[in-house]
């Protein structure tokens, strides 16, 4: 299997503050899956198999419509080459005092109830993105003992991995994409923790109901499959879903409130929101 990755690197200098989120955005839409930011240069990758060069110089067109011309270079990173890539840009992600998230080859940090360590293997969910920022921060106001947990595009299985750690009875975690689904495998092991079932599909691979959902998924997935999702959620139980702007708000909400979900929470990091809705 090719596990070669493109990568593009975008140059925002002198753009708006929020380029970088309108580029995120757009080349999330079409398979980009994990981003990087260093002096006003937006690194993106994406699997060379999933790459679209039509596809891709058309949304190249709507970032341009808003942001400007940008100018941009594109090269194919061989997938052996992706630790180095990462170990030049991945800092630890420190979310309050409740948890760190670190690399293997970071030094361990004290003063935190919880440590995560992620190999990222250019899957989406190392905390640094203000998505995962959001949903780790809300973890911690949660008691999840006990509870069984869907953890859905578990990318890295961070997610998953912390709210495990948080007492958790079960895990359930999926993604679509394969190196997400062997990373999350990996980094369970890496954690130790044992309580995690992780399987390689969409939403259709749910097949029981959760207490806790956690969905950090681009805005038209969740839409999609909304009637899907709320379909797994428990009486009682939370969907908690992020990977879309605040303006989105009102398109998630409409689906949620049309699947008889209740608004709960919201809360929005640089225009990225976080939004929690139970069933009754």
């Amino acid at each position: 299997m090719n596990k070669n990755y493109i990568e593009i690197q975008i140059n925002v200098q002198g753009k708006q503050a929020y380029a970088n989120d309108i580029i995120v955005a757009y080349l999330s839409e079409i398979g980009f899956d994990s981003f990087t930011e260093a002096n006003r240069i937006v690194s993106c990758y994406i699997q060379e198999t999933k790459f679209d060069e039509v596809q891709f110089n058309d949304t190249i067109e709507l970032i341009t419509a808003i942001l400007g011309e940008c100018e941009f270079e594109k090269k194919i990173i061989p997938y052996t080459n992706w630790n180095k890539e990462w170990e030049s840009h991945f800092q630890p992600v420190f979310v309050d005092s409740f948890c760190v998230v670190r690399a293997p080859f970071h030094d361990s940090f004290e003063g935190f109830d919880y440590s995560v360590t992620i190999e990222p293997k250019m899957s989406f969910g190392t905390g640094h993105h203000e998505t995962t920022y959001l949903i780790l921060q809300y973890l911690s106001q949660l008691d999840l003992v006990g509870k069984t947990v869907a953890d859905c595009g578990c990318g890295t299985g961070v997610l998953g991995i912390l709210a495990s750690m948080c007492g958790a009875r079960s895990v359930f975690a999926f993604d679509n994409d394969e190196i997400c689904y062997e990373n999350t495998i990996e980094n369970a092991k890496l954690n130790t923790v044992n309580n995690i079932t992780v399987s390689h599909g969409d939403v259709s691979v749910l097949c029981d109901t959760y207490d806790i959902m956690l969905a950090n998924i681009n805005r038209n997935v969740l839409t999609t499959h909304m009637k899907k999702i709320a379909k797994s959620l428990k009486s009682g139980g939370l969907l908690i879903m992020s990977g879309f702007y605040e303006k989105d708000i009102a398109i998630i909400s409409e689906q949620a409130l049309l699947n008889k979900l209740k608004f709960v929470y919201f809360n929005t990091k640089n225009n990225w929101t976080i939004t929690v809705f139970s069933k009754e």
